[in-house]
């Protein structure tokens, strides 16, 4: 076998495990969206009187039930094989992400620390807080987690075919810069909304953060890789936040 047929080879192994990985997240993409959607219909039916607030709250919240809590980490870390590496330090937002959603469903369904501590103070929080899991949380964080999920597909449906320093202009990238990066960052925020504790109201800011200072670093390549061209795209795309554009009626003209 030759040195090019060896590196052929390699190569054709690395993108079908760079494919089959893709398609992991995907599936973990539909699955974690599927329960957003179902949370949310489970909110609706208590304000429509289809579910018993009354029996919800009397119900202790789960416990030790940690292959469950496993499950959503895996499938919420699957999503990191749909955003390109593209600078050495990107480890840091990512595990950062990574240490989230771990301490978020290790709550959920492990041990709700958050709860148990407030309970040790004095205060008996939880029927209040599956309350406010039904009648807020998920009617208010699940959206934004569904939002969150599309902005990362349509992310990477773009990149997925390209290769090395590229710069990207299309599709989503119309709207924002790093639609990625806002779909973890609306992700995170939703699952916060829906089921608040105390370690992750530290990590969120530090999330925003590091998701910037590396969106920062990566626009400092591109704008070295591209110059002009990047600049121009820069100066029109905001980075995260999308322009809300309101038409404006033209002036009546007077008779």
């Amino acid at each position: 076998m030759t040195s090019s047929s060896a590196t052929q080879g390699m190569d054709r192994r690395t993108s079908d495990k760079r494919i089959t990985l893709a398609f992991a997240a995907i599936v973990g993409l539909i699955i974690v969206g599927l329960i957003a959607f179902d949370q949310i219909v489970a909110s609706v039916a208590v304000y429509v009187g289809l579910g018993s607030l009354t029996k919800i709250t009397g119900t202790p919240l789960p416990r030790n039930f940690w292959l469950i809590a496993l499950f959503n980490i895996l499938l919420v870390t699957l999503f990191l094989f749909l955003t390109p590496v593209r600078i050495k330090d990107s480890w840091k937002s990512h595990g950062t992400y990574v240490a989230f959603m771990v301490s978020l469903f290790s709550e959920m369904f492990g041990f709700p620390l958050t709860v148990y501590f407030l309970s040790s103070v004095g205060y008996a929080v939880e029927p209040q807080f599956i309350g406010y899991v039904f009648l807020y949380g998920q009617l208010i964080g699940s959206p934004l987690v569904i939002i969150g999920l599309i902005l990362i597909y349509k992310g990477w449906k773009e990149i997925v075919f390209k290769r090395g320093t590229v710069l990207v202009t299309e599709g989503i990238y119309t709207v924002v810069r790093h639609p990625q990066y806002l779909g973890f960052l609306l992700v995170t925020l939703g699952q916060f909304v829906v089921w608040p504790t105390i370690p992750t109201a530290i990590m969120w800011p530090l999330l925003a953060v590091l998701y910037y200072r590396q969106a920062k670093r990566e626009e400092a390549v591109l704008l070295e890789a591209f110059g002009v061209r990047f600049q121009a795209y820069a100066d029109k795309t905001p980075m995260f936040l999308p322009r809300i554009r309101v038409r404006r009626r033209p002036k009546p003209t007077s008779p």
